[in-house]
């Protein structure tokens, strides 16, 4: 997915423009004594990724290697801090994706499984958008790693789509793929080991509380109300917001269902099936994610498995999402790093004025600082900065610390812009999805979680006696 001249919006230019000129002066501005010597340039960097990466004026990984140029060229983090992306289980999951999607294209295998879904679901789009949401949130249940959700399934959903005849820039097809990215990643948010931050969360409380997260308890908390109601509402907007009829070109359904699997397309299957098991019993072995997702692209590759020609990998794959999720977790370790994530929740609390017995007040300020937190950090930074901090939004709010450090994970449900969930935005990217789609998903959903669902988890929770007498 890049950038196209022609398609940009003044809009776009207007805020990627704004970036840059914010970053700029906060390079050339003194650092505040309480500050650390390199957060406020770290800051600047922020605000010029953050301009780009939002709007796409450039293709995403050029930006990536836009931030790791100036941070170096700058000095505002040492190389391994601004590479330490590629570092990261994430990234070789997403390259994981990409050879798996080569393989599934090379194979075929992709169009079959699209044509057993079509030919269960039937013709109808919201028959679809049901089908791939539910069968997306349902895989959190028993693979751990969103990212790998994202990686195997995304080329299926594609295959869907440009079976039943949508063009690549189509809202339909759009619709499709963000109704399986959206519903497999942010729902899940409700179950522990189901998403990377969830897991930063629950790790973080326990090292610097030593406080353990039970499974049972973060579910009936965050899945009950927010994690389903969220679910219904991306469903819904998914068919509202993209429904678009079948193109007239669009292949009639096969109803006596896909061919018998050839030789290639079963090795493929195999793999995958190996290594659906390998994630699901992560814990018993001990394997991340990220090892066994490079062992399968490893398979896929090896020239007696006959599914992905040398030439492929040179010629079909698209390296951006790599290049992309790199950047983005490397921008993530410059924020803490150079502690400007420390100054900027201090300062936010400090901002934000908590009184004990203002329930709402302080579960939806907290909830709004987790998502302006997520805005420079990613989800997955929230933990690292609110974590810490805990103890003193204890005294300042009167609950108990585990509600204090439990409100965290309402933040988690909001997507202002597709790059704050690395998986969503991989999805988006692997699936060829225009960031303007993206926005209206993000925009649309946040504003009716903030709205809508935020207020009937408060009264949730107030009915779980979570806040204390």
């Amino acid at each position: 997915m890049s950038a196209d001249k022609k398609n940009i919006k003044n809009w776009q230019r207007a805020i990627a423009g704004l970036g840059i000129a914010i970053g700029v002066l906060l390079f050339l501005l003194p650092t505040p004594d309480s500050w650390p010597p390199r957060a406020l340039p770290a800051l600047g960097l922020v605000a010029i990724a953050v301009g780009f990466w939002a709007t796409e004026t450039i293709p995403v990984h050029l930006t990536s290697f836009i931030f790791f140029f100036l941070a170096l060229v700058l000095a505002i983090a040492p190389a391994p801090v601004v590479f330490s992306g590629f570092h990261s289980g994430a990234v070789w999951l997403v390259f994981a994706g990409v050879v798996i999607g080569i393989a599934m294209q090379q194979t075929g295998l992709g169009t079959q499984i699209a044509e057993a879904i079509i030919t269960r679901f039937g013709r109808s789009y919201g028959g679809l958008v049901v089908g791939i949401g539910l069968t997306g949130f349902a895989t959190a249940f028993f693979m751990p790693s969103a990212m790998g959700r994202i990686v195997i399934m995304t080329p299926i959903i594609a295959a869907i789509a440009d079976r039943l005849g949508y063009g690549s820039e189509s809202k339909g097809r759009a619709g499709l793929i963000l109704a399986f990215c959206f519903c497999t990643v942010v729902p899940a948010m409700g179950l522990l080991p189901a998403t990377v931050p969830n897991v930063v969360f629950a790790g973080a409380v326990e090292s610097i509380h030593g406080i353990t997260v039970r499974y049972t308890d973060f579910m009936a908390l965050h899945l009950t109300v927010a994690g389903s109601l969220s679910l219904v509402v991306l469903l819904l907007l998914s068919w509202l917001l993209f429904r678009e009829p079948l193109p007239d070109g669009a292949k009639p359904v096969d109803e006596t269902g896909p061919m018998a699997l050839t030789g290639e397309q079963k090795r493929l299957a195999f793999i995958l099936a190996i290594t659906l098991g390998f994630w699901v019993t992560d814990k018993i072995h001990g394997v991340a994610p990220a090892w066994v997702g490079l062992g399968a692209a490893i398979a896929c590759l090896l020239p007696i498995m006959r599914m992905v020609p040398a030439k492929a990998l040179v010629d079909k794959a698209n390296y951006g999402p790599w290049f992309f999720v790199a950047g983005i977790i490397g921008l993530g370790a410059v924020v803490a790093e150079t502690g400007l994530g420390k100054v900027l929740g201090g300062l936010l609390i400090e901002v934000v004025g908590f009184a004990p017995g203002a329930d709402a007040f302080s579960f939806g300020a907290l909830m709004l600082l987790g998502g302006l937190i997520m805005l420079g950090l990613n989800v997955a930074g929230v933990p690292a900065v609110l974590t810490p901090l805990a103890t003193d939004i204890m005294q300042a709010t009167g609950w108990p610390l585990e509600t204090v450090l439990m409100s965290q994970i309402n933040s988690f449900f909001m997507v202002f812009i597709p790059f704050q969930v690395a998986p969503i935005l991989t999805g988006m990217m692997i699936g060829g999805v225009a960031m303007r789609f993206g926005l209206r998903m993000c925009v649309t959903y946040s504003m009716i979680y903030l709205f809508v669902i935020a207020p009937i988890n408060f009264l949730w929770w107030r009915s779980l006696g979570m806040f204390g007498s």
